[in-house]
């Protein structure tokens, strides 16, 4: 695929960050996803990054892409039914359960039910900061944070009564309005609720999306405790489009449903519903000396309906799960650094109801009830992280954690295949997995301002419940095992006066991975591979020319690639691309005060459709502008024009190679142009 050289742009952003290293600046540069304390990112041995309350609200997120897609190594993409979204962060584009999906440092999903939509149960509309710790987890997280976990959070309660109000609207049909009341009622009480609703026309033939976002916190101190009481809840459904079949459809006719669908609206609606819930409550205790406990206990319901629109016979799937889990750690501070240690619990109940809604001759699948089956799910997960100080300016981290993951599965169908079709109902069985992760970091602080560090981590992924129970009769067969991972990294941040810099170099192998092949038919199906190769550079530059203008450039360089696989040997994987360059210029103009301009332009770069080389797509540029502009204390307005130049392109490209071949192409949308008013009384 294109090749490109970073070598020269890392040194000069390296130069010129020292030249302006003078003293530390407070600007979003506090996280808390590594240990759920909070810490300098430019202090931490790991590649964390953070979008701050002031840029995502410049943002103006609608879809999860509008979030994160300004990290760098990070691009998240909508899929066909506008809501749902894959995610490619050190890792190709992907489906795959590789990132721990967080709100509030509370996962949304069980690790042993994963979906790859998973940002659709946080909300990310309202939400005020959004973080990505890149890689694998710190021992406080277990399987699915393989390549990332992504933490997006709410805001704190305001520090005087506040009320706000906020209506949005645009291209498309596209319309949205918020409400929130806050307060700190006094040093020992505070409280935050919010909500949103949204609802769209969608810009291509049924994609009808709506939308809402509810949440709640109540906080509350004692003589030597803080409690948080939390809700969380949305909802999302949206009607889906299917695949574009060429590039001269994708450039002709973009908004075509696609013929997968197109002919059969009249026996099936395609859409897609997510709904999440969840009550928590977290206790932070101060009554041992020398100890902090912080206890998170919570239950959650999810639920994901949707057509399964890459199945020729469109069958429905409706599964839920509901939850009670438990977070504890404590936290110790002796003269020589930090100890942590703590332990993870979950139970879950989950069920699956798989059903053909209509009789379908061409591809012999009667109508009826394919899977129904019911799971009882338990996880429990000891861990501990120390950091001691060698010096006053090196200090070594590591951590150990011990993930237990049981299913125990009962079929409430009839064993075997189902009718004539492809599909297999497994009998009744339990699996368990369990597995040791052991983490190791070197942190060494050249300046006050700038540190140098290495990084290990080990980390694994259970097999999900629907690649171990939803079968066919092409996989009846098979097995799998958990995925194993390596991730190795060495890293350089710079907290300067006015350019902050990270870069991070890593390696990270997948052992056994779960991947995915087509059969003659094109019907796909998961069994454990060889290995995959992940390595890239990953650098986020951010510089403040003046009071006025500033930017930041978010670049990445990877290769991703399988290692002795049965089927594809040594290829690069499909759908990812070499390179993604992020890059936006701010402008606040003195003469105005309150305006905040900024221009965006997002680049990937080509990539292969499929694992076989057969086809490659050419990637994309997409140019975004965006204004906010805070009027006086009570009004502000903002606006935004995504795709300014009405770029026609893929949100995703791919091939199979079945019936002499057929490519697929999700076509994203085209310049769309929003308007806001939020009041603040």
């Amino acid at each position: 695929m294109q090749k490109s050289n970073l070598s020269l742009v890392v040194l000069a952003v390296l130069t010129a960050s020292q030249a302006n290293a003078n003293e530390s600046v407070e600007l979003d540069s506090v996280t808390v996803t590594a240990t759920r304390d909070a810490e300098h990112i430019s202090k931490q041995p790991l590649s964390v990054a953070k979008k701050g309350a002031e840029e995502k609200q410049l943002d103006q997120a609608l879809f999860q892409k509008d979030v994160l897609n300004s990290v760098a190594g990070v691009s998240i993409k909508q899929t066909g039914s506008v809501i749902g979204h894959t995610a490619a962060i050190r890792t190709p584009n992907t489906t795959l359960p590789y990132f721990l999906y967080l709100q509030d440092s509370v996962p949304v999903q069980s690790s042993g039910f994963f979906n790859h939509n998973a940002m659709a149960y946080t909300n990310f509309q309202t939400a005020q900061t959004a973080e990505v710790l890149k890689g694998a987890g710190t021992a406080l997280y277990g399987s699915d944070s393989v390549a990332a976990t992504v933490n997006i959070q709410s805001a704190a309660p305001s520090k005087e009564l506040e009320h706000k109000l906020n209506i949005y609207g645009g291209s498309d049909g596209f319309k949205q309005a918020g409400f929130s009341v806050s307060d700190t009622v006094d040093e020992d009480r505070s409280y935050r609720f919010d909500a949103s609703t949204t609802d769209s026309d969608g810009w291509r033939d049924h994609t009808e999306m709506k939308r809402h976002e509810i949440s709640g916190q109540y906080n509350f101190s004692t003589e030597n405790s803080d409690f948080k009481v939390a809700v969380v809840s949305n909802y999302s459904r949206a009607q889906q489009a299917g695949n574009l079949n060429s590039l001269d459809e994708l450039e002709s006719n973009p908004t075509y449903i696609g013929d997968n669908l197109n002919s059969s609206l009249s026996k099936v609606d395609a859409m897609r519903q997510f709904d999440h819930n969840r009550l928590s409550i977290e206790w932070d205790s101060y009554q041992l000396k020398g100890v902090d406990l912080n206890t998170i206990a919570y239950i959650r319901n999810t639920r994901n309906q949707y057509t399964a629109t890459w199945e020729k016979s469109l069958p429905h799937n409706d599964s839920q799960q509901n939850t009670l889990g438990i977070m504890h750690k404590g936290t110790l501070n002796p003269s020589w650094g930090r100890f942590i240690y703590g332990i993870d619990g979950e139970v879950t109940k989950g069920t699956t109801l798989y059903t053909q809604q209509f009789e379908d001759v061409d591809n012999s699948v009667a109508k009826g009830t394919i899977y129904d089956y019911e799971i009882d799910y338990l996880a429990i997960s000891p861990y501990l992280h120390g950091d001691v100080n060698l010096t006053d300016k090196t200090t070594l981290s590591a951590g150990l954690r011990y993930d237990s993951n049981q299913y125990q599965y009962q079929n409430n169908a009839a064993d075997g295949q189902y009718a004539d079709s492809k599909f297999l109902r497994v009998s009744d069985r339990n699996d368990s997995y369990s597995h040791l992760s052991p983490k190791l970091a070197l942190n060494f602080e050249v300046s006050p301002q700038a540190i140098i560090y290495g990084r290990y981590a080990n980390s694994f992924r259970i097999p999900s419940a629907s690649r171990l129970y939803s079968l066919k009769t092409n996989n009846a067969s098979f097995t799998l095992n958990p995925e194993t991972s390596d991730t190795f990294e060495i890293g350089y941040k710079l907290d300067g006066k006015s350019t902050d810099i990270e870069v991070a170099l890593y390696y990270m192998n997948i052992s056994d991975t779960i991947t995915e092949y087509k059969d003659d038919a094109g019907d796909r199906y998961y069994d454990n591979g060889g290995t995959t190769i992940n390595k890239g550079l990953e650098v986020s530059l951010s510089h403040t020319f003046s009071s006025e203008w500033s930017s930041k450039i978010a670049l990445s360089r990877s290769e991703h690639r399988f290692e002795n696989d049965d089927k594809y040997g040594n290829n690069e994987m499909a759908a990812a691309p070499n390179s993604k360059v992020n890059v936006r210029v701010f402008y606040s103009p003195s003469q105005i005060k309150g305006l905040k301009l900024m221009a965006e332009a997002d680049y990937n770069s080509d990539y292969y459709m499929d694992h076989s080389h057969t086809k490659s797509y050419a990637g994309y540029k997409v140019y975004n502008l965006k204004a906010d502009y805070d009027v006086n204390k009570t009004w502000r307005v903002f606006a935004k024009v995504d795709n300014v130049t009405d770029e026609v392109y893929a949100e995703s490209a791919s091939y199979v190679s079945f019936r002499g071949g057929e490519e697929r192409y999700t076509p994203a949308a085209p310049r769309q142009v929003f308007l806001g008013v939020n009041a603040t009384w």
